[in-house]
């Protein structure tokens, strides 16, 4: 074989190894999970405090594998772009969610903004301020979530889960659901333990469903139903 006939075949070689992995490795880029980075940069504030827009607390967002987001919570909600900042100012404590979706899957993340009451002063002692905020059965519910905004959460559930599941995407979004339902007050943390267990009884109450406190078949098939793609 000639010097110009081998150089030609490695080329030729190396040509052809390109596409032949090329697709393969543009393939697992296009299917990385989505990741999803969410802040806000205040943790309190006073009710009806009127502050300028400027000191309004302010929620950032970045994803990057996604194609789509979207934002749940008091005042604020709907698709969002995928990267981003966000003014708010409810009147009391709220948990802001956000999920992004891609070909790979998808993410959930929350941060929540503690409101206190307008007439409770510095003056007053730290325990009453820590004992407002544990409130979580009445209407300063540490998840208010606007009704409308409920409808836009979607979600499919195909695994059986319960207390310490690893599966956090899952449990999120479960945490997500039952607190539209109205039965979770708890933080969205990913994390299947006591107040998710609890929350699951009363849904399983709610809808007539064995009182587990485990989402098997009936538990996910009702979920899927309500909030299912």
């Amino acid at each position: 074989m000639s010097s110009k006939t081998k150089a030609s075949f490695a080329i030729s070689t190396i040509g052809a190894s390109v596409i032949l992995f090329s697709p393969v490795f543009a393939s697992a880029q296009t299917t990385a999970a989505p990741t999803l980075t969410l802040s806000i940069n205040k943790a309190s504030i006073v009710a009806n405090a009127n502050p300028s827009y400027n000191d309004l607390p302010s929620i950032s967002w970045t994803s990057t594998n996604a194609t789509s987001c979207q934002a749940f919570g008091t005042g604020w909600g709907g698709t969002v772009p995928l990267s981003g900042n966000q003014k708010i100012n409810p009147s009391v404590t709220t948990v802001y969610i956000m999920t992004c979706t891609g070909v790979g899957g998808s993410v959930i993340k929350s941060v929540t903004l503690s409101v206190t009451p307008s007439g409770i002063t510095n003056s007053q002692s730290a325990s009453v301020l820590g004992a407002y905020n544990q409130i979580t059965t009445n209407e300063q519910s540490t998840n208010t979530v606007d009704a409308n905004v409920a409808k836009g959460f979607k979600y499919n559930w195909n695994r059986t889960l319960q207390r310490g599941s690893p599966y956090a995407d899952d449990v999120s979004a479960l945490q997500m659901a039952l607190t539209f339902e109205g039965v979770y007050t708890g933080e969205i943390t990913g994390g299947f333990y006591g107040k998710t267990l609890e929350a699951v009884k009363l849904f399983q109450t709610k809808y007539a469903i064995e009182v587990l406190g485990i989402v098997g078949p009936q538990t996910r098939a009702k979920l899927n139903a309500l909030y299912g793609n």
